[in-house]
């Protein structure tokens, strides 16, 4: 007998609550129809045996690896019960079969579900058994004729009728609960077909014997029975086992991919949380879809993990860069598909990895890379990694920008459907992406570990130096301005407060940098962020005390990265100061190996600054550094001894500008 293994956790669906409530309310009229029969007309002895013998088999019930389905030999007894005496005893008995009470004592089962398994088998074998009689099977079996061939075919058709219905509800009911085709997991039923062969074979040989010698000489059959049930569950049990241990292998290598794909991921100043967000999407977009091939599955959850593997060849400037990259920067950005997916061919994946990884910035129309594929030559797998990749990245929270609301992103998802995505992909993520996240935002064990990892990788280290070497040569024809900066860190002797070093560079800053807000931006080794000390401009104001954490936003990018930046949206540093500006310009300011802070300036109109400005900018910031990392050294002192500073302003530092 087979119990129905539809799961208890998932949210109700309209056809499996009319699947199972028909199965249920034609069950309960079959069983109650038996019992009356039983009343009214009590069944021979024998009947009774063997039906409360089916009860104490069914108590040792087996589980089918990789199926939540039981089978049990009490089918034997019911079988040959149904033969003697119609189908009242067996229904009832299979009603109250042992392996179901048992089950009910155990949490999370659920009435729906005990009711099915209760309907469902009875429902089957009383079907199965109004065949055999209809076709006279009934008559050699009470011994009203004596031809035992009389009882083949009826007895065939009783087997074929009992499993073909009994596994046809119990595969429609996992597959309206799973969404998994019908008929795929009704074929996982069919190696079952054995067990009821050899059930009604014993059957048989029971009704043989007791027609002949009695019901007590039938006690010379129960052992072939007993055999059967524990060679069967010998079987099983190995597959068991053996399913289980490629379980835990399979567990084991996805950690093993995961945590690598974390340290992948932490380079992008991307964590841990992402990825497994990313991969709980895709699978559950997958199961959306329709897909069951199990291998595509694995092959989705690896990939999902992994898809980014290449971006270790990335400068990580390019890779946080706050706006838009430039061509330069982009090309070198598309060589990570490539890279990664050449890193993967080299582990012997048993599932198609590597072919998602190389197709997940393909687009549906073409205009994708690397290799311009469009439609359906594109693998589906990459087609739902494409679609929540870009979902997950939109409201979440970068370095470089503020996460997007739900109904933001999944407004660009959409703008991309036909063009960049698959209009299914994105038709059916759309209907179901609520009921995926749920499930996305369950916790995850390990997930603190991965945490740090990530926060270890990804933090820069201790005593790191500029990627690139500051432009410190100044030419004969610079501007003043930027001669008397550098005259300005050349003579400076400690004497000057950080806010009178500020006020003089912006003085000249502005003459180079006209109708903009300047920010100088201090960096706090203790809490790793930086902190607007000095601002000028219109929007000062909105600017002074501003907290910015290291490697996020556009000025905390400039400074973990050690990189300039010009015509970043400005956005990207005031999204939450409700100042309206258009671009800026960022530049780190360095004292040697020393992180001062970063110079910002932010201008209204758009493309505001030129690259001659960022050029004579970026040649300045050294000398800057040094400039501000000696006036906070001369305020670090006098906090030390106590002794009184007085902003100077201008006045006592004018001679250092005069010609």
């Amino acid at each position: 007998m087979i119990s129905s293994p539809f799961s208890t956790r998932r949210p109700a669906i309209r056809g499996l609550d009319i699947h199972v409530g028909a199965v249920i309310v034609l069950g309960m009229v079959v069983i109650a129809s038996s019992l009356h029969a039983i009343i009214t007309n009590p069944p021979p002895l024998n009947a009774l045996l063997l039906a409360a013998l089916g009860v104490v088999a069914g108590a040792c019930a087996v589980k089918i690896p990789g199926l939540s389905v039981l089978v049990s030999a009490s089918d034997t007894f019911f079988i040959a019960s149904a033969m003697l005496a119609g189908p009242g005893a067996a229904m009832v008995a299979m009603a109250l079969d042992s392996n179901l009470l048992q089950r009910r004592r155990k949490s999370g089962i659920g009435i729906r579900r005990l009711l099915f398994n209760a309907t469902a088998p009875p429902l089957s074998l009383w079907a199965g058994t109004k065949v055999f009689q209809y076709l006279g099977g009934h008559a050699y079996a009470t011994g009203a004729s004596s031809e035992t061939t009389t009882v083949i075919v009826p007895l065939v058709a009783l087997t074929v009728v009992y499993f073909g219905l009994n596994s046809g509800l119990t595969a429609q009911a996992i597959a309206l609960d799973t969404r998994m085709p019908l008929l795929t997991v009704w074929r996982r039923l069919w190696p079952l077909a054995v067990n009821y062969v050899a059930a009604a074979s014993a059957a048989f040989c029971f009704v043989i014997v007791m027609r002949s010698a009695g019901a007590l000489a039938a006690c010379a059959v129960a052992p072939l029975v007993v055999v059967l049930h524990l060679t069967l569950r010998s079987i099983l049990g190995r597959l068991a086992d053996a399913e289980e241990h490629v379980q835990k292998i399979d567990r084991l290598y996805l950690s093993t991919i995961e945590t690598l794909a974390t340290a992948i991921e932490a380079k992008d100043g991307v964590t841990s949380d992402h990825i497994r967000r990313v991969q709980k999407f895709a699978l559950g977009l997958a199961k959306a879809l329709g897909i069951t091939d199990e291998l595509t599955i694995k092959a989705i959850k690896a990939a999902a993990l992994l898809h980014d593997t290449g971006k270790l060849a990335v400068p990580e400037h390019i890779l946080n860069k706050p706006g838009k990259l430039t061509p330069a920067e982009f090309e070198q950005m598309k060589l990570h598909v490539d890279v990664g997916a050449d890193i993967l061919s080299s582990i012997d994946f048993p599932y198609p990895v590597v072919p998602i990884v190389r197709a997940h910035h393909e687009n549906w129309d073409g205009s994708g890379y690397p290799r311009g594929l469009k439609v359906d030559e594109i693998p589906i797998g990459a087609r739902i990694l494409s679609v929540v990749d870009c979902y997950d990245a939109l409201t979440s929270d970068r370095p470089y920008r503020p996460a997007l609301s739900d109904a933001e992103a999944m407004k660009i998802v959409l703008e991309r459907r036909g063009k960049m995505y698959d209009p299914e992909v994105v038709d059916t993520f759309v209907r179901v992406y609520k009921e995926i996240a749920a499930e996305v935002m369950e916790p995850v064990a390990h997930q603190d570990a991965l945490s740090k990892i990530g926060r270890a990788i990804s933090a820069p280290a201790p005593g790191a130096t500029a990627p690139a070497t500051p432009l410190t040569e100044i030419r004969a024809d610079a501007p003043d301005d930027m001669l008397a900066i550098v005259s300005l860190s050349r003579v400076v002797g400690g004497d000057a407060t950080f806010g009178d070093a500020a006020a003089l560079a912006t003085a000249h800053l502005s003459r180079i940098l006209p109708e903009t807000t300047c920010a100088f931006f201090v960096h706090d080794g203790a809490s790793d962020r930086l902190v607007a000390r000095h601002a000028t401009g219109e929007h000062a104001a909105a600017l002074r005390g501003m907290t910015v954490v290291m490697g996020e936003r556009l000025s905390g990018w400039v400074a973990a990265c050690r990189q300039t930046i010009t015509n970043s949206d400005a956005a990207l540093d005031l999204f939450d100061r409700n100042v309206k500006l258009g671009n800026a310009l960022s530049t780190p300011l360095m004292d040697g190996d020393r992180m001062v802070g970063v110079f910002t300036a932010y201008a209204a109109a758009p493309q505001a600054f030129t690259e001659d400005q960022s050029r004579v900018v970026e040649m300045m910031a050294p000398h800057l550094g040094r400039i501000l990392g000696a006036a906070l050294r001369s305020e670090q002192r006098s906090r030390e001894h106590h002794e009184p500073r007085v902003a100077t302003g201008t006045r006592d530092l004018r001679v250092v500008f005069s010609r």
